[in-house]
């Protein structure tokens, strides 16, 4: 561990203070608490501690300040939540660009075939039966339900306008 963080601060040009004793003794003490917290797993402790350590160049604040193995465990709760939250920070990028990845772009609209762009397809609710049907919609009982399959007088004359429209402008339409 306290070679591995040496190595990673000597990549960068910075010093490295070299270890003494206490050094030893915190980064002993740090290991042995990690892994209490996991189960007395020393092997997971420390692959927790050596990815920390190879976080610490995407935080400038830590790694300006852990210049040592003796500062690394004096202040790793904190530094062990800031690498938290950035893990954290890092899955929700991934989750929202995975996410919008296969999502069309809203500047792109869905592309329309040129035979339909210009023809409107009449149903029984659509504006211009339903302008058409208006003047005549008294004449008609309104009971019934097209959604029980029992569609009122009413429902059944706008879709029978609607069939002679379409087929006016050409347009079939499935039955």
């Amino acid at each position: 561990m306290i070679s591995h963080l040496a190595s990673v601060r000597s990549k960068l040009s910075l010093t490295t203070a070299e270890p003494t004793k206490r050094d030893l003794d915190r980064t002993g003490r740090l290991i042995a608490r990690i892994a209490e917290a996991n189960g007395n797993d020393h092997p997971a402790a420390l692959a927790l501690i050596l990815a920390v350590i190879d976080w610490l160049p995407a935080n400038t604040y830590w790694l300006g300040r852990i210049d040592s193995a003796r500062r690394l465990a004096g202040n790793w709760d904190a530094i062990a939540n800031d690498w938290t939250i950035s893990q954290l920070e890092r899955q929700r990028e991934r989750d929202a660009a995975a996410r919008n990845r296969d999502r069309r772009p809203s500047s792109k609209p869905t592309p329309v075939p040129d035979r339909h762009s210009d023809r409107h397809v009449h149903s029984f609710m659509c504006e211009h039966v339903l302008t058409d049907m208006k003047p005549h919609e008294a004449e008609y009982d309104h009971e019934g339900s097209l959604r029980n399959g029992h569609p009122s007088e009413w429902q059944a004359a706008c879709m029978r306008h609607a069939d002679e429209l379409n087929k006016r402008d050409g347009i079939e339409v499935a039955a």
